[in-house]
């Protein structure tokens, strides 16, 4: 795969940005900080392939073009392994404020039914939409209502099925969908728009 393809694919789209690729010390401190992640740990193998730096007014941002491996076995003896290897864009931001660990991902039907027996999907009553759209969890819910912001609920709505993570001020974002011009767009439009130093 072409090493500059995320450079390629969003130069032209994003001309108020500027975009470089990392240099490895910067890479390495990078695979440093997504190895903190939950939903980056399900994967057998994760390879980083490029990272790119965006910087859209003094604010800098960064877009991961990750290599995820699942292995699988078989039941049957002898157990043969299968991997399956896809290409995601991530999109990583430093944010101003703590928010604890959060996550953020699309409802699914099951979340609803177990929202009728226990409640512990996150609600915001000033966008009834979003907590319909979205299931909310955070280890720290007061933390969460106190540092979350209107806009931030806004920038995550412009979108579909994004799932967000965040450790304290660490946030990541992803489509869990294999990696194409378009979804590299959703996810740097997002990760600019979030990093806009007011959360």
């Amino acid at each position: 795969m072409n090493d500059t393809i995320i450079i390629d694919n969003l130069e032209t789209k994003f001309k108020d940005c500027v975009l470089r690729k990392l240099i490895d010390t910067e890479e390495d401190n990078i695979i440093r900080i997504i190895s903190r992640f939950n939903s980056l740990g399900y994967y057998s193998l994760a390879l980083l392939s490029e990272a790119v730096e965006i910087k859209k007014n003094e604010k800098t941002s960064y877009l991961l073009l990750l290599n995820l491996q699942t292995t699988f076995k078989g039941t049957k003896i002898p157990q043969n392994e299968t991997i399956i290897s896809e290409y995601e864009i991530i999109g990583l931001a430093f944010l101003n404020k703590n928010y604890g660990k959060v996550l953020i991902r699309p409802e699914t039907i099951e979340d609803k039914i177990n929202d009728l027996f226990s409640h512990i999907d996150i609600d915001f009553d000033f966008d009834k939409d979003f907590s319909k759209k979205y299931c909310v969890l955070a280890n720290n819910e007061a933390l969460l209502r106190l540092n979350i912001s209107k806009q931030f609920i806004e920038t995550i709505n412009e979108n579909n099925d994004l799932e967000i993570e965040i450790d304290d001020n660490i946030l990541i974002v992803r489509l869990r969908k294999q990696f194409t011009p378009e979804n590299g767009e959703i996810i740097a439009k997002f990760i600019t728009g979030i990093n806009n130093g007011r959360n």
